[in-house]
């Protein structure tokens, strides 16, 4: 337990030896992984990279009841607005009605930096408090206040006393990770180390009712709801419609689905303990906070991939049904849903057939989505993860097998993406949303990875997700006139280099 004791969560690229520069086959990363090579890896260039306080503030801000507190300069706070509108959305189409984001900046200037900026976060937590009335205020370090060195964690436990709210320290200093995955381990280190994951006495439940002898008939149906009761772990993979899917596929396995951590409260997190089993929709995403509910409740978990496709959806399953010995349930309802699927795939299979693609993002759904697309007789010409750690080896290792001879980079750099492009010209790119515009510039059609407009999990997953691609692959005139008008910024010389010669060991 001694890192959840920390005032900060070790950083992914020391956790878990993540690692963001590599180029060679599919066969080679995992290999390099493994051999220690891999976090031996850099760039002596870069273009861009991404801010792990962007991806704290997406979860924190889809908590209910709550208020978020920047503390760092007004600038950090930059797309606020952007996330208000996609939780918006979220809470509507999960049915949860109106609540307002409210955030705040300590909003430091040159001032704060010299003097420090502790003062001023300590008016600005009781100001909140006082009108606002949240039921939790997250404190959100940046930047700034880690270099200068504010306590913020001394702040924040002391002044719980002084307000009414809970309050949780989100730690998210940018330049201690390379590595954009170190904000769900920051978000989850602060609900440990802050919230309580256990019902409260006489609020929760009456233990009147539990001690009573004489009342066996409760306390067993407690124990029997428990038995059958799995927490689904959401962290900006899921949007409402693949929680609907996968809630579906868990029930016909007659199991009770609560789902965590996003669009939950408070008062919500207090029954993450009481279940039988936590199960993770991605290898990255939640490890450290089910590696902790193990070791302090004893809840084990599952991490079998993404159930992106029907070879992945059909191991995470089984993997689930195993648990509560219920595997032939589940081989039912794969081979009936499959057999549904299969049908409904075929007015687009003579579409995608063939194409080459192109495909980037998340380690592990694309490596999930890059075999989906394989199987549907897509051929793959790059997988590009943005990282890889050590609980992507799994997924890596059916990558190793599918695609020993595939290019595989573990690049976030827009480019080396168009370099690979110019040389490659792929049909189709699948990529995280951001990198749509440059992918159009140069003349090719690109769906997204991931968006909260359509499913992407489960069997409903793969046919909204096929059925997206075929549009784009018959509907492509966008980017091809777009290319004809825009020039992209880079020299007729980069085009001719290696995409990836910048990388070194």
């Amino acid at each position: 337990m001694k890192n959840y004791d920390q005032n900060e969560p070790l950083v992914r690229d020391i956790r878990l030896s993540a690692a963001d520069s590599f180029y060679g086959k599919g066969c080679d990363l995992l290999k390099c992984a493994e051999g220690g090579c891999l976090c031996n890896k850099n760039r002596s260039f870069w273009q861009a990279n991404s801010c792990q306080l962007s991806l704290s503030l997406m979860m924190a801000s889809t908590i209910e009841n709550a208020a978020i507190i920047i503390h760092s300069p007004v600038g950090c706070g930059v797309n606020m607005s952007t996330l208000y509108s996609n939780v918006t959305g979220g809470r509507n189409k999960r049915g949860l009605g109106q609540n307002n984001l409210v955030w705040l900046s300590t909003n430091m200037q040159k001032v704060d930096i010299i003097n420090g900026g502790e003062k001023k976060l300590r008016e600005l937590i009781r100001y909140t408090d006082r009108e606002y009335r949240p039921e939790l205020i997250f404190v959100v370090a940046a930047c700034a206040p880690s270099i200068i060195g504010d306590d913020v964690d001394d702040i924040v436990n002391s002044e719980k006393e002084n307000i009414a709210a809970d309050l949780a320290a989100i730690h998210c200093p940018g330049f201690k990770s390379r590595v954009v995955a170190s904000a769900y381990d920051s978000f989850y280190h602060a609900l440990i180390r802050h919230l309580k994951f256990e019902p409260e006495p006489y609020i929760d439940y009456n233990p009147d009712n539990y001690a009573n002898p004489y009342n066996g008939d409760q306390t067993a149906l407690y124990r029997y709801n428990k038995a059958r009761t799995v927490n689904l772990f959401n962290a900006t993979s899921m949007n409402p419609d693949d929680e609907n899917e996968i809630v579906r596929l868990l029930q016909a396995l007659d199991l009770n689905v609560q789902i965590y951590t996003e669009y939950s409260s408070r008062d919500k997190l207090r029954f993450i303990s009481e279940a039988s089993l936590n199960i993770s929709m991605c290898d990255v995403h939640d490890d450290y906070i089910l590696k902790y509910l193990e070791e302090k409740y004893g809840i084990p978990y599952v991490i079998q991939g993404m159930p992106l496709g029907k070879k992945a959806i059909r191991e995470w399953l089984l993997k689930i049904a195993g648990f509560f010995g219920k595997e032939k349930d589940a081989e039912k309802i794969c081979d009936y849903e499959e057999k549904r699927l299969d049908e409904a795939l075929k007015p687009f299979l003579k579409t995608i057939r063939g194409k080459r693609v192109i495909m980037g993002g998340g380690v592990v759904r694309i490596a999930e989505e890059a075999r989906m697309l394989k199987e549907l007789g897509m051929d793959i010409i790059t997988i590009r993860p943005y990282h890889y750690d050590n609980e992507a080896g799994g997924v890596y290792s059916e990558v190793a097998e599918e695609f020993p001879d595939t290019p595989v980079a573990v690049s976030t750099q827009v480019f080396e993406l168009i370099n690979q492009l110019k040389k490659y010209k792929p049909d189709i790119v699948v990529e995280h949303a951001g990198k749509h515009g440059w992918i159009s510039k140069c003349g090719i059609p690109s769906v997204n990875l991931f968006s909260q407009a359509r499913p992407f999990f489960g069997y409903a997953g793969e046919y909204a997700f096929i059925k997206n691609l075929a549009f784009h692959l018959q509907n492509n005139s966008y980017a091809k006139n777009l290319s004809k008008n825009v020039r992209l910024p880079y020299h007729k010389n980069w085009y001719e280099k290696d995409p990836y010669s910048y990388i070194k060991d």
